[in-house]
């Protein structure tokens, strides 16, 4: 500018008024410019500085706006973080509602598998069975396959369409009795709850059931039960009292109040104590009846069987056991049996034994004095014979003698038949110390006693079994045997033969012979007392032995029988039980017997 001022100064001195005029023009034209511009800038400046006022003011804005925003970022972010707490919270606490409901989806699916009760699903609106169990598939017959999606009303309830009792009548079922259709067309009696739920908006029927068949066939299998218990307790014998601990009357039957002539009022009160006093008041020995009671009641385990008398002469039988229901006893059963015959009966018996033993007594003492007054005159009338044998032989004829030696065999067989008596009386009355018995030991005894001829031969087949018995009723049983066998031999070589084989719990011994034999319709007549088959003339015999051995076979359990053919010889059998029980034994004193000049009766 100060260029343009120098150069105008210039001008204005170097050239004329026309150029001055000119560039006072041209000066005035750039003053306005200049001022213009100046003005401009002094605008420009005065835009500027309210550019800069306003920029102050931006940025202050701006300064506050980011102070706020900062503030709201932080507030922001601090509420975000809370948000994503609760997120992180809530997604936890979901996924533990969700494993939850896994873990109880699949408690509830092993329920539903393991539970005995059928459950079927059944959806609301169209009828449709949407699940089953495996109980229910297994009661109503098939795989679950093939009964979700049938109809149930259809399919497994029985109802008409429109009838169904849950879903169109409106009916309630909790533990109630229905009937379940099977696949193999039965109808199975069922115990049904019906229970309605909402599953993801949508309605379904929960039907559970039981199978009642097993118990509609317990129940009527314990009707049976207790009708024929009823029946049996009603037509028995015996009168039946049932009582519980505290002495409630369970039961009783018609029996028992017949027998007790009770009446029926005072078992109305279902308690003993108002019927027992009338009971006492029947007996002769009441005090003796309620000791026995408390004596049970004290110790509820025990049993009992006794009889009691009645002031009418009747006779009661009394039992009483434990009433037990497993393993608790819960009360006791009393039985009560009219005796009174059979007790009288054995007062008679009781009363008669006592006479049949002291006649037993009388006749035991009876024949051992006979049996000594006997022996004593045949001792004399063979001692004289003898005498006069001796003293007088050269002077008697042969009759004579001969007369004497027949009197000589009759005294003997008198004195064989006396001891054979007494032998057989003593059986069953007179024992013996049961002993440990070889009886290889013992036949080598009885064969070296009975001494056979030479043309009888004596064999024992196979080893004897040892026996525990009464040695002396033992020996008499072989020795008798086998000396029949001997005396009887009309074989120039005679053969007798003792075996023994096992037959079941006893010995079976058999005595073989091969002499005369005997005829069947004799088996039963030989072992009678005193019966002999030969003249006893031809053989000396009491016609004892064969019934003695009857008799001590048969007092040890066993049985004794014959087998014989005529001309080929008898074998005799008996058997001796291996456990063997004789009867009861007698005082031993009565052994002490004149026994002189005893002989083997045969």
């Amino acid at each position: 500018m100060w260029d343009q001022a120098e150069r105008s100064q210039t001008c204005q001195a170097t050239a004329g008024p026309d150029e001055l005029r000119r560039v006072n023009e041209l000066l005035q034209q750039e003053n306005a410019k200049l001022k213009r511009q100046a003005r401009d800038v002094a605008e420009a400046n005065a835009h500027a500085a309210e550019l800069m006022v306003q920029r102050e003011e931006a940025e202050d804005q701006l300064r506050r706006a980011y102070d706020e925003m900062e503030a709201r970022v932080r507030e922001r972010t601090a509420e975000l973080t809370a948000v994503n707490d609760e997120l992180a919270k809530e997604i936890r606490e979901r996924q533990g509602i969700e494993q939850t409901l896994r873990e109880n989806e699949q408690r509830l699916n092993t329920v539903l598998h393991d539970i005995l009760t059928g459950v079927l699903i059944v959806d609301a609106e169209t009828r449709e069975i949407t699940d089953v169990n495996p109980h229910a598939a297994e009661i109503i017959g098939l795989p679950g396959e093939e009964i979700i999606g049938k109809i149930c009303h259809k399919f497994v309830c029985p109802a008409e369409q429109g009838s169904c009792p849950i879903a169109d009548l409106h009916q309630t079922v909790d533990q109630s009795e229905r009937v379940l259709l099977r696949a193999d067309g039965r109808r199975a009696p069922i115990l049904k709850t019906v229970t309605s739920a909402q599953w993801q908006g949508h309605r379904y029927f929960i039907e559970s059931f039981i199978d009642m068949s097993e118990r509609k066939q317990g129940e009527e299998d314990l009707k049976e039960s207790l009708s024929l218990l009823e029946a049996t307790l009603e037509s028995t014998a015996d009168g039946i009292l049932v009582v519980s601990c505290d002495g409630t009357i369970k039961n009783v039957n018609r029996k028992f109040k017949d027998l007790w002539r009770i009446p029926d009022d005072l078992l109305a009160s279902a308690h003993c104590h108002q019927a027992l006093p009338f009971m006492l008041g029947q007996l002769k020995e009441p005090d003796s009846f309620v000791a026995r009671i408390n004596e049970l009641m004290n110790r509820p385990d025990q049993e009992s069987f006794d009889t009691v008398e009645l002031l009418d002469g009747r006779v009661f039988e009394r039992c009483s056991k434990p009433h037990v229901v497993g393993d608790a006893i819960v009360g006791r059963v009393w039985s009560f049996r009219d005796v009174t015959e059979q007790h009288h009966a054995l007062q008679k018996q009781e009363a008669l034994m006592r006479q049949v033993a002291a006649v037993n007594e009388e006749l035991t003492h009876f024949a051992y004095i006979v049996s000594h007054d006997l022996k004593a005159p045949l001792r004399g009338i063979k001692l004289l014979t003898e005498w006069l044998c001796t003293d007088y032989g050269d002077k008697l004829g042969d009759d004579a003698k001969q007369q004497l030696d027949l009197l000589q065999s009759r005294v003997g067989r008198m004195h064989n038949l006396i001891e054979g008596i007494l032998q057989y009386s003593r059986v069953g009355r007179v024992k013996e110390d049961r002993v440990r018995i070889d009886l290889n030991v013992l036949m080598d005894n009885i064969v070296d006693a009975i001494a056979p001829p030479e043309h009888v031969r004596i064999s024992i087949q196979g080893p004897l079994p040892t026996i525990i018995a009464e040695k002396t009723r033992v020996s008499q049983v072989f020795q008798n045997l086998i000396t029949n066998a001997v005396k009887y031999m009309d074989k120039p070589q005679g053969q007798i033969t003792v075996t023994c084989v096992e037959d079941g719990n006893a010995w079976k011994f058999s005595v073989t012979d091969n002499g005369p034999g005997i005829e069947e319709k004799y088996f039963e007549r030989i072992f009678r007392i005193f019966q002999t088959l030969a003249p006893r003339d031809e053989f000396e015999s009491t016609g004892v032995g064969l019934t003695l051995v009857k008799k001590i076979v048969e007092l040890y359990g066993g049985k004794v029988w014959v087998e014989s053919v005529v001309g080929q010889g008898s074998t005799f059998h008996f058997t001796l039980p291996k456990q063997s029980s004789a009867a009861g034994s007698q005082p031993a004193a009565d052994q002490d017997e004149d026994t002189e000049g005893n002989m083997t009766a045969s």
